[in-house]
């Protein structure tokens, strides 16, 4: 499988050094292949993040933006500046459509 490791332009997504690095790579997982998507480092401004959503594919968004729409109105939350709130809003797009 591919594997990919991407460092947003500092132009595009404002984060304090290093700056935020995303990979995405194919493991096993108790036997099973499974895709891994990664995200290190926090991001400044919240709405900047629509330029990694326009790099993200299968989000399960119903329209563009929507990944960081969730994420503006979570934004007083915990982890809603790092990869931690960006990985809790793609597994609820992904349970939604299950759903």
């Amino acid at each position: 499988g591919s594997e990919i490791e991407w460092a947003p332009s500092a132009d595009k997504l404002s984060s304090p050094a290093p700056g935020i690095k995303l990979s995405y790579k194919q493991e096993q997982y108790f036997g099973a292949d499974v895709a891994v998507v990664e995200m290190d480092g926090t991001f400044d401004n919240i709405q900047e993040l629509v330029y990694v959503e326009s790099n993200l594919g299968n989000t399960n968004s119903k329209f563009y933006g929507e990944v960081t729409q969730a994420m503006l109105s979570l934004a007083d939350s915990p982890g809603s500046n790092n990869g931690t709130g960006l990985m809790q809003t793609l597994a609820a797009f992904a349970i939604r459509e299950l759903y």
